[in-house]
């Protein structure tokens, strides 16, 4: 699987930060990374708390409705996780010191490391990821210059088309995204197991009736049962070794092109139809407390009203807003 999985574009990219030089900001000297760094620790996180829900700053990326989750982190150098593993007995019989530094990796700057889950309006992907980085362009290019304001080249982005052109460079194959929507298995087709023991299948036959043929040759029995000279069937025992080895190679690329398969979109699982589950799932909890209390006879009168008030097949409204952890419900205050 790669960056497209079940309608989800999963997004990752590594942009480069030039880190050079003295940045005066607020009236304090500092450096870009530093800068960056701020912009993030204010930047909102979203309305998932309730001191988040006190400050009342939502989230920009909450003005997206395609946008399930996303993350910045700021990667300055690798951590350096200790010595390569090597066996102690080789090292003592090759007398290693293992006080002699080993190399350590490190990068040339800083790098702004972004990940984005969001919905795909068409399963196969087309226009994308630069569609969705032009409409979040749209929405909330301010904070989108402060956070790449220091960034290699980023003087060159004027429109939603050169940031998305500008991001796309920077982009990194997603090879194991994560999608944790799927509540029943997937139906999934399998690869033809007949299908992929006919060519090889055909070649190990050939390549046994030439072994055979040439042991009965070999004892005499060949000319004793009347069977016809070899020589006209010399060709067999290559032409089998040649399909066998084909259809193994056929069959590799066939399950890698199989793997690399998207998952088939798992049911409700865009943004919109999350929101309103997350609503009704609060709204009928507080209605099924609320129904302990009343004549049973009056239930069913209750459930039209309650049908009738949230409208679980409309997707507009009422709903939960993105970005937030709870939805307001009629009768909660202002």
């Amino acid at each position: 699987m790669a960056n497209i999985d079940v309608s989800s574009y999963f997004f990752t990219a590594a942009v480069p930060v030039c880190n050079e030089g003295i940045v005066e900001h607020d009236g304090i000297k500092s450096s870009p990374i530093h800068v960056i760094r701020e912009v993030f620790e204010t930047l909102p996180t979203a309305l998932q708390s309730h001191a988040t829900e006190e400050i009342g700053l939502n989230s920009p990326f909450s003005r997206n409705l395609r946008t399930h989750f996303t993350r910045f982190v700021i990667l300055d150098q690798p951590y350096f996780n200790g010595r390569d593993h090597s066996n102690a007995l080789i090292n003592a019989v090759k007398g290693t010191d293992l006080l002699d530094p080993q190399p350590v990796d490190q990068i040339t700057c800083p790098y702004i490391f972004w990940t984005i889950d969001f919905d795909l309006p068409d399963p196969g992907g087309a226009g994308e990821p630069r569609r969705y980085l032009e409409e979040l362009w749209g929405q909330m290019e301010p904070e989108l210059r402060s956070i790449f304001q220091y960034c290699y080249d980023f003087d060159t982005v004027t429109d939603a088309a050169s940031f998305a052109g500008y991001i796309l460079r920077c982009q990194i194959e997603t090879t194991m995204p994560f999608h944790d929507y799927w509540y029943v298995p997937p139906k999934l087709s399998s690869i033809s197991t007949m299908g992929l023991a006919l060519i090889p299948g055909v070649g190990a036959l050939m390549l046994l009736a030439s072994v055979l043929a040439g042991i009965l040759r070999w004892t005499g029995w060949q000319s004793a049962a009347g069977f016809a000279g070899w020589g006209g069937w010399s060709w067999m025992p290559w032409a089998g070794l040649a399909l066998l080895i084909l259809g193994l190679v056929i069959d590799y690329y066939w399950i890698l092109w199989k793997g690399r398969q998207p998952y088939p979109a798992a049911p409700g699982s865009d943004l919109r139809h999350v929101l309103k589950g997350l609503y009704l799932q609060q709204a009928f909890t507080r209605f099924a407390m609320e129904q302990q209390r009343r004549d049973p006879a009056k239930w069913g009168a209750a459930f039209r009203q309650f049908l009738a008030a949230t409208r679980p097949a409309d997707l507009d409204g009422p709903t939960q807003p993105a970005g937030v952890i709870r939805s307001k419900l009629p009768g909660d205050g202002a």
